[in-house]
């Protein structure tokens, strides 16, 4: 953008840098169209996606750019987990888990002793879980490297949704067989479970993630068996919820580890992007700039660094929150005040000087105010 002065012969032409303002998430070039179902975000930036067809990406610059790894197999990947930026879990159909300890260079098949797909996957030190479907619950105490079944082969139901508040207390959500949202919780690092099968505000449906701040506050994602989506709140670890409704799926959320805990971030189908800065008591929409549905966010603990993933290759990434960034304010440069071309006076040779005529006077006209354009 430019702006021109002029006064006298002097010009004054000042230029505006041009300036690109991002949304509040940018997207990030995947390089494939495969479905993605987990991110994880480490604080150093490093992060990792898997989906489906074995697909597994590795970014080193917190979600601005991407480039694949080999996984070694072609089953879906659902979860995927890191402790620091060589180690690392990802789980997926039929029972398969990976690890990895050279940051996804290789990866290792770990014997799970199941068939049924598992879902999702979280640790607290060396200790963590997994769950798949026929609600099924896998535990282990040495950072991935072996897995021992909790529980499994019920009848329907599963478990998308894992998380470790600390070494020995962590909680799933997903479904049980009746189609009730069900949401269990351990205090053995996953050994033994106690459940709390509950509705969405008196309606069937099922979690499709959850976290828990504290003993007592968690928030679990979900749906209900109309299309709509849900997110879940309680304050009693577990025993009630309170729900808010929208229009489509919930599918992944997250609560970065912050000084406070007030801040999260949802996601769902339609490009839906949620905040929170009260624990989940209200949320707000962000502007994601896509309408693929969305299944998976994470967030660094600094709580403004995030990915979000999706279908048809969909990585989003932000760097502030997901909020708008602030205007840029135009540096102006001026341009070099052009020298005023010298008028030439010419010599005007004498004439006679004519006799004046009498002219009549004009009549007076009114003055016409013209008006700048707006």
């Amino acid at each position: 953008m430019s702006k021109i002065g002029s006064i006298h012969l002097s010009f004054l032409l000042i230029f505006f840098s041009s300036v690109t303002v991002f949304g509040q998430w940018s997207a990030a070039n995947s390089g494939t169209t495969n479905n993605f179902n987990g991110v994880y975000l480490l604080d150093s930036g490093i992060a990792f996606v898997v989906g489906d067809a074995g697909t597994i990406l590795k970014s080193t610059d917190a979600g601005a750019t991407w480039a694949p790894l080999p996984s070694g197999t072609t089953n879906i990947l659902h979860a995927v987990y890191f402790f620091d930026a060589n180690q690392g879990v990802a789980v997926g159909d039929q029972g398969l888990i990976l690890r990895t300890t050279d940051g996804g260079a290789m990866w290792q098949s770990v014997a799970s002793g199941v068939e049924d797909a598992l879902r999702s996957v979280f640790f607290s030190g060396a200790n963590g879980i997994s769950g798949g479907d026929s609600q099924t619950i896998l535990y282990s105490t040495d950072s991935g490297a072996s897995w021992q079944i909790s529980q499994s082969e019920f009848f329907g139901g599963g478990f998308p949704g894992a998380h470790m508040l600390s070494p020995s207390i962590g909680f799933v959500a997903g479904q049980n067989s009746i189609f009730q949202p069900l949401v269990g919780a351990t205090t053995d690092g996953g050994a033994s479970w106690e459940f709390h099968a509950f509705y969405f505000d008196k309606n069937e449906g099922g979690c499709t993630d959850v976290r828990f701040l504290d003993v007592n506050i968690g928030v679990v994602s979900g749906f209900v068996f109309d299309g709509r989506g849900a997110i879940s709140r309680t304050t009693d670890g577990g025993a009630n919820w309170s729900t808010l409704f929208f229009d489509q799926p919930i599918e992944g959320v997250d609560f970065p580890v912050t000084n406070t805990t007030n801040v999260g971030f949802a996601v769902g189908w339609g490009g839906r992007i949620l905040h929170t800065t009260n624990m989940g008591i209200a949320w707000t929409d962000q502007t994601s700039g896509t309408s693929a549905n969305l299944n998976d966010v994470s967030f660094a603990n600094d709580a403004l660094r995030g990915i979000a993933v999706g279908d048809s290759g969909t990585i989003l990434w932000t760097a502030n929150g997901g909020g708008p960034g602030p205007t840029p304010t135009p540096t102006p440069t001026a341009s070099p005040t052009p020298s005023a071309t010298p008028t030439v006076t010419p010599i005007v040779t004498p004439r006679p000087t004519p006799t004046p005529r009498a002219r009549p006077t004009p009549p007076s006209r009114p003055s016409i105010l013209s008006h700048p354009l707006r």
